[in-house]
């Protein structure tokens, strides 16, 4: 990271960097709450079986990695 500055990022775009110590945290008392995250298909109806089985994969696996940088 080159020269300093304060921006508001999402949690886990920062999360490695700020794990490494090339970011810290300031400010956290202004810190934003944790907005709901959806997952959301276009199709009219019943969704097809692949996507079923992606949503059913991938709504787990995201929540736990947003939960994770809170």
């Amino acid at each position: 990271m080159a020269g300093s500055g304060i921006t508001r990022v999402l949690s886990y775009q920062a999360a490695e960097a700020v794990r490494l110590g090339r970011l810290e945290t300031v400010l956290e008392p202004f810190a934003l709450p944790a907005w709901p995250v959806q997952l959301v298909h276009a199709m009219r109806g019943l969704a097809p079986q692949k996507l079923k089985l992606f949503m059913d994969f991938a709504a787990p696996r995201l929540r736990a990695r947003l939960m994770a940088h809170r």
